[in-house]
C-alpha cells in the first residue's frame, strides 16, 4: 500500500468536503455551546466526521458510481433521488452557499463589491478551474488542498495561543451533544463523499492495484480516515476558538464569524489570512461540486446532447443566479428536502455496505422506511 499517495489523496478529500458548513457550523457551535464545547463536539465528530467516510466507502463498494449505489431503490425512483440529491450538491444549492461564505468572507474587507459581482467572478474562476475535470484531485491533493489546511491551522493556532476559560454554559451534556449532531448533519458531507467518489476513486487507482470489494473498502477507508482527521482536527479547533471568545462574536451573522473571529483576534491586517483562507475553502469545494454535477448534466440528464463545456456553462451560471439569494435564503431553500433525504441517505449507505461485504440482504425497506419516518416527524 503506497502510504504517500494514500494520505495525498486524503488530503484531497479534505479539500473537497471543507467548504462553507465546515466552516460556518463548528463555529456557531462553539459559540452557542461554552464550557459544554467537548460534549457539544462528540455530537458534530459523528455526523460531520464520522457519516462522510461510510458514504465514501459504501459508493466506492459500488465502483465510485453513485448510480449503481441508488438504483439498489429501483431504476426509477433511483434516478429520482439522484437528481434530487445532485439539485441540492449542486449550482441550485451547496455551490451557491460556498459563494456567499466566500463573499461574506471579501465584503469584511471590500464592503463596496456586491453579491452579484463576486458571484460572477467566481463563476468565471470556477469555470476556468474545471474545464479540464480529469485534473481536479491532482490540483486539489498537490496545491489547493495544502495551502487550505495550512491557513486554516495557522487560524487556529493563533487563536489558541492564549487559552481563556469558556463561558459557563446551562446546556446539559446530551443537550449539548444533540446540538452537536444537527450543527454536524448541516455540512451535509455524506452526500459530498457519495458523489466525489468518482473522482477519488481515479485518484486511488494510479498508483494502487485494488482487485477486489474489500482492497477497494480498504484503500477507501484508509484516504478517508485521513481526510476525516483533518476535518476533525480542524473542526475541534473552530469549536474552541468560538467557545472562547463567543462574547466578542455574539452578534455576528454565520456567514462572517470566521472572519469577524479572525480579525478580532489577529486585527485587520493578519485577519487577511482568514478572508483568504475562508475563499480559498468554499471555492475548492465549489470546484468540485460543480464538476460533479456538469457531468451528471451532460451525460445524464441531456443524453451527450451537448458538450462538457456546455453544461459546465449552464452549471455556472444557474450558480451565479442562486448565489445572489445569499447564504440565509439559500439555506431556507435547502433545509426540508435535506432534512427528509439524509436521514434515509445514511440507512442506504449503511446497508450498502452490509451487503456488499457480509451479504445483508434488505435495502430498499430501510431505506422507505426512515424516508417515510422523517417526512411523517418534518410535517405530521
Amino acid at each position: 500500500m503506497n502510504i504517500i499517495h494514500i494520505f495525498s489523496v486524503g488530503v484531497a478529500i479534505f479539500a473537497m468536503l471543507f467548504g462553507s458548513g465546515n466552516i460556518v457550523y463548528p463555529l456557531a457551535l462553539g459559540r452557542a455551546s461554552g464550557d459544554a464545547v467537548f460534549y457539544a463536539m462528540i455530537g458534530f465528530f459523528l455526523t460531520a466526521v464520522f457519516l462522510p467516510i461510510i458514504g465514501l466507502v459504501s459508493t466506492l463498494l459500488c465502483n465510485g458510481e453513485y448510480k449503481k449505489l441508488f438504483h439498489k431503490l429501483g431504476l426509477i425512483p433511483g434516478n429520482i433521488i439522484v437528481l434530487l440529491c445532485m439539485m441540492l450538491i449542486g449550482p441550485f444549492a451547496i455551490i451557491p452557499r460556498c459563494v456567499t461564505i466566500a463573499y461574506a468572507s471579501i465584503q469584511w474587507y471590500i464592503p463596496a463589491c456586491s453579491l452579484e459581482l463576486f458571484s460572477a467572478f467566481t463563476a468565471f474562476i470556477i469555470f476556468l478551474a474545471t474545464y479540464r475535470p480529469n485534473n481536479v484531485v491532482t490540483i486539489l491533493s498537490r496545491f489547493l488542498g495544502p495551502i487550505k489546511l495550512t491557513l486554516l491551522c495557522s487560524i487556529i493556532i493563533l487563536g489558541l495561543r492564549s487559552w481563556i476559560p469558556l463561558t459557563p454554559s446551562d446546556l446539559q451534556p446530551l443537550t449539548s451533544i444533540s446540538m452537536g449532531l444537527v450543527e454536524g448533519f448541516w455540512t451535509l458531507d455524506l452526500l459530498g463523499t457519495v458523489f466525489f467518489s468518482g473522482l477519488i476513486l481515479q485518484s486511488l487507482r494510479k498508483n494502487l492495484t485494488l482487485n477486489s470489494p474489500k482492497e477497494l473498502a480498504l484503500a477507501g477507508l484508509q484516504a478517508g480516515t485521513v481526510g476525516s482527521l483533518l476535518l476533525g482536527t480542524i473542526y475541534a479547533g473552530f469549536c474552541l476558538i468560538a467557545a472562547m471568545h463567543s462574547e466578542a462574536i455574539a452578534q455576528v451573522e454565520e456567514a462572517q464569524l470566521l472572519t469577524a473571529l479572525s480579525s478580532y483576534l489577529l486585527g485587520n491586517k493578519l485577519g487577511a489570512i482568514a478572508n483568504f483562507a475562508v475563499a480559498v475553502s468554499c471555492i475548492t469545494t465549489a470546484i468540485v461540486l460543480t464538476t460533479v454535477f456538469a457531468d451528471y448534466l451532460q451525460k445524464e440528464l441531456l443524453q451527450k446532447k451537448i458538450p462538457y463545456i456546455g453544461a459546465l456553462f449552464i452549471t455556472v451560471i444557474i450558480m451565479m443566479i442562486m448565489a445572489n439569494f445569499g447564504f440565509a435564503k439559500i439555506m431556507s431553500f435547502i433545509a426540508p428536502p435535506v432534512f427528509c433525504i439524509y436521514p434515509a441517505l445514511v440507512v442506504l449507505a449503511l446497508t450498502n455496505i452490509l451487503q456488499v461485504l457480509w451479504g445483508w440482504r434488505f435495502i430498499k425497506t430501510p431505506f422507505w422506511l426512515t424516508l417515510v419516518a422523517t417526512v411523517w416527524l418534518k410535517y405530521f
